[in-house]
């Protein structure tokens, strides 16, 4: 682990840094204090992405907890996704936000809390400089590997997709001649916009968005 300086979770909060700001007044101290070990230990380490989730977790069970609500285990985390994950359904969304206000949550206020992994890399790197070691792979082995995955979960699709189509043919079932399979997978930022064959995105190096380093 390398840091610069870094200063206690337990010094002086900074009033510019939302996570300090929510961390106050959810009084989170023990996950403050987590967030470091959690983001540069050598196992099991928690993306940016996860911290973030950690903590707007922590600040949802303290919300429900205030109401009397009590969560049963398992119950937080699941309400987080209903009310985060863009793959849930609206009504249930709804479903789910409606519960809470009729457990006295203020579901549009703690939202406004929930911190974003840009958030959480500012805290870390910025009020606790904190800067995570470097691994013994280089971006370019891992972009490689990468690569090579992908690609074989390509050859794979295409390969079932033949058997399955040749089968289909073979029966009757369908009517088919002799077709050409290409499996071509295409990627599109939602923050930026750009839209890339996932190789055209590799070879660029990503999206327009800056990198930060979350995963390494």
């Amino acid at each position: 682990m390398a840091q610069s300086d870094a200063k206690s979770v337990e010094g002086d909060r900074d009033p510019s840094c939302k996570l300090d700001r929510v961390i106050d007044e959810y009084e989170l101290d023990r996950v403050a204090e987590n967030l470091q070990e959690y983001w540069t230990r050598e196992d099991e380490r928690y993306s940016l992405r996860g911290l973030a989730d950690h903590v707007n977790q922590a600040i949802l069970r303290t919300a429900m907890e205030r109401e009397g609500l009590n969560p049963l285990d398992g119950e937080v985390e699941n309400t987080y996704r209903l009310l985060t994950d863009d793959e849930v359904s609206q009504g249930v969304r709804t479903q789910a936000h409606s519960r809470l206000d009729r457990g006295g949550v203020d579901v549009d206020a703690i939202g406004g809390d929930f911190v974003s992994y840009q958030t959480v890399n500012r805290h870390l790197k910025e009020c606790l400089g904190v800067e995570r070691a470097s691994t013994e792979r280089s971006d370019s082995d891992r972009i490689d590997s990468g690569a090579q995955r992908i690609a074989a979960l390509r050859n794979r699709t295409v390969a079932v997709t033949e058997n399955t189509l040749d089968q289909l043919g073979s029966t009757g079932a369908i009517a088919l001649g002799d077709p050409d399979v290409y499996v071509d997978i295409t990627v599109t930022c939602a923050d930026c916009g750009t839209h890339a064959t996932v190789q055209e995105l590799i070879d660029e190096g990503g999206c327009e968005c800056e990198p930060i380093d979350e995963d390494s």
